[in-house]
């Protein structure tokens, strides 16, 4: 029985190790580890009765293995594709393996190797970003290993999450400063990333955070930020106004195209969910799949009267036909159905909710899983995240956040 503890607890160690540093280096080690962390889990409650017990004991674990399968009986209940049914199934497996790290993450040791594996792949993947900087910054600097967009998600949600744990006395000092400094790095890449909706969500999450938990904090790092602009600027005046640019175009509706852009195309997604309301009301409670959804929708931008002539126009001009709906909860009702996208935003609240809870319980560092949360429903105004690789970046750090209070090895399946 040792030698099967043993074991078992290892393979999650190097499970865990391997995907918390694919999030910042692979999307092979990404499909990889969570394929492996999914048939763990199933053997495991095959196999293993306490464990499946302890699985299917926690209502988190329950309701998001709960919205894996609605959506997939959701994709063959309606006249989807297989292709639609693929992309359900393998883009929303965030929502299986938050089992096995809820799990696994009530063991120190696997909560080491996860952490280990963000910071060695966090590392690994801002060196290399900082390397190509002169070559390749141009006021939105991709990350060396993933497109700009992810690797701005991916840097806010990392900074997002190491905020409480520098303030979270159960660590050592050492301990504390790394964090700092790691999560002062993300945000620098967050900045040059340029994007603008991560940006938001990671400052308004943040600053909501230390408003509530850590005031005296939050003046603090307003003063020296704006002590530290003025040179900043002085010595990298261009790199600085391209930065100011990004910023101040959030706010601009008229003259920016890519917010234009988002704006028409929120206002088509919901003239199209309106006309599905009163003329197929299934679609809009189950969706039309991830691809049967793109020709759906560019039939309706032909007929519609819900956009002017010029606008349809000046959509054509800039590249308008998409799939993409540029809004998480537009995007998430059209292909998945509103029931799908309800789900997923009761089951984040009420990890929200637990995070709270948990932070209430002198474990600061788990008022990051409702930070994370704030992050992510925020960036999901101007980004389509469900079902997306983002999905996996947030559940690997809400798991952790939320076993964060945890130092004791747990005597049960995880390791048993």
């Amino acid at each position: 029985m040792t030698d099967t503890k043993t074991t078992a607890l290892s393979a999650e160690n190097w499970m865990v190790f391997t995907l918390g540093a694919g999030l910042f280096l692979s999307k092979p080690v990404i499909y990889a580890a969570t394929g492996f962390l999914t048939l763990y889990f199933l053997l495991r409650c095959f196999k293993d009765s306490a464990y499946r017990r302890d699985a299917f004991s926690n209502k988190l674990i329950v309701a998001a293995l709960a919205i894996y399968v609605f959506g997939l009986v959701a994709c063959l209940l309606m006249p989807t594709t297989t292709e639609d049914l693929s992309v359900i199934a393998r883009k929303s497996l965030y929502l299986v393996i938050f089992a096995p790290l809820l799990l696994a993450f009530r063991q120190p040791s696997n909560k080491h190797f996860a952490m280990a594996g963000l910071f060695i792949g966090f590392w690994i993947a801002a060196i290399l970003t900082f390397l190509q900087i002169e070559q390749l910054y141009t006021g939105r600097l991709a990350g060396a290993t993933w497109m700009v967009d992810v690797w701005g998600v991916l840097c806010a949600l990392f900074f997002v999450f190491l905020m409480p744990r520098i303030f979270d006395t159960q660590h050592s000092t050492p301990l504390r400063i790394l964090f700092a400094v790691t999560a002062l790095t993300a945000f620098i890449l967050l900045i040059l990333s340029g994007g603008r909706g991560p940006l938001l969500g990671a400052c308004f999450a943040v600053g909501l955070y230390l408003l509530f938990y850590q005031r005296r904090a939050l003046g603090i790092i307003l003063v020296i930020a704006i002590i530290a602009y003025f040179p900043v600027k002085h010595f990298a005046p261009a790199p600085v106004a391209q930065i100011e640019q990004r910023v101040t175009s959030i706010v601009d509706t008229q003259e920016n195209l890519s917010n234009w852009i988002r704006l028409t195309l929120w206002k088509l997604s919901i003239a199209h969910s309106i006309d599905k309301f009163e003329t197929n009301p299934g679609e809009l409670l189950l969706g039309t799949g991830s691809t049967s959804h793109f020709e759906k929708v560019y039939d309706f931008f032909k007929k519609t009267d819900a956009l002017t002539p010029e606008e349809k126009n000046k959509l054509s001009n800039a590249g308008y036909p998409t799939n993409d709906m540029h809004n998480m909860y537009l995007d998430a009702i059209a292909k998945h159905g509103l029931i799908w996208t309800l789900a997923h935003i009761l089951l984040l609240i009420a990890v929200a909710a637990k995070g709270i809870q948990q932070g209430k319980q002198q474990n600061s560092s788990a008022l990051a899983a409702t930070s994370l949360v704030v992050c992510f429903f925020l960036i999901g105004v101007f980004y389509t995240l469900l079902p997306h690789f983002a999905g996996t970046f947030l559940v690997f750090f809400l798991a952790l956040a939320l076993r964060s209070n945890e130092t004791q090895p747990v005597e049960s399946t995880s390791v048993s």
